[in-house]
């Protein structure tokens, strides 16, 4: 699974923290215009000295951007864990691919849902693969590539759906739990832990599971979620909270692949540096 982000990417959120402008970028770093808009388009890769002067200008780290725009890193994946099963479903909404997960507890079968994509079909699926009937569906947040195909889901398995205090209610299910920070979820003999990481929207929250965060779109291998809510708020979920578990904790996304904070807290450009 490549990368979530591209250098083109990573700059236009970087941007995003300063509310600056390509023209703006422009100025600070006397590469042209018209090249930064290649690059943010994917069209032009620069010269590791030209991504030096962007990463310094954007407050980014240097050496872990360049890696990023030469496609020299992946994270490795996080270790398993002895106390459940997780199965990431790469599902589409149209042409672009949500990760998805189901949950499962080895020691009593009991299973979630976490994040539902736009395409239930795949996670019914699966689930009937398995032989399990999802106990409750965990949101990380509301956006339609997470909480589409609700209502079919909800149908299928008659179960909770839970979704933070602070996030609107999508369509779809009329059994609603609200959770809050610090609350405590109960699936078989595993406990999930509550951790609101807000943001990229008003109610982000990321599941705790043992050492394994599920954590939605705040946090990508190699970079972060877009601030559609606070790119302040989601930088601080990210240093205050996701980066500040043990660096074994493995961290799976809303897209793009798994790592581990250890990983983003010495390859992400955006925390090499100042987290942890």
């Amino acid at each position: 699974m490549p990368l979530e982000d591209e250098l083109g990417d990573v700059l236009q959120k970087a941007r995003d923290g300063k509310a600056w402008s390509q023209d703006d970028l422009a100025r600070a770093t006397d590469i042209a215009k018209d090249d930064i808009q290649r690059i943010e388009s994917y069209q032009l890769t620069p010269e590791d000295s030209l991504v030096l002067k962007l990463a310094k200008a954007l407050d980014l780290d240097g050496p872990s951007l360049i890696d990023i725009a030469q496609e020299r890193w992946m994270p490795k994946e996080p270790s398993t864990d002895p106390d459940f099963d997780l199965v990431c479903l790469n599902v589409f909404m149209g042409e672009y691919p949500v990760n998805c997960y189901l949950l499962r507890c080895k020691a009593t079968g009991e299973t979630a849902v976490v994040d539902t994509g736009a395409n239930p079909k795949t996670i019914i699926s699966k689930a009937r693969e398995m032989g399990v009937r999802p106990n409750m569906i965990l949101l990380t947040h509301a956006h339609p590539d997470h909480a589409g195909g609700l209502g079919e889901l909800s149908d299928a398995f008659d179960c909770p759906t839970y979704i933070d205090h602070n996030e609107p209610r999508p369509k779809g299910s009329s059994n609603f739990k609200i959770v809050k920070g610090g609350d405590e979820l109960t699936l078989g003999k595993l406990r999930i832990s509550c951790i609101e990481t807000p943001g990229h929207t008003a109610g982000g929250v990321s599941y705790l599971i043992n050492r394994s965060l599920l954590s939605g779109d705040v946090i990508f291998a190699g970079s972060m979620g877009r601030a559609n809510s606070s790119w302040k708020e989601l930088f601080d979920s990210i240093t205050q909270k996701v980066l500040r578990l043990p660096d074994a904790t493995g961290i799976f996304p809303g897209h793009g692949p798994a790592t581990t904070v250890a990983q983003e807290k010495e390859h992400n450009p955006f925390f090499k540096g100042r987290a942890g």
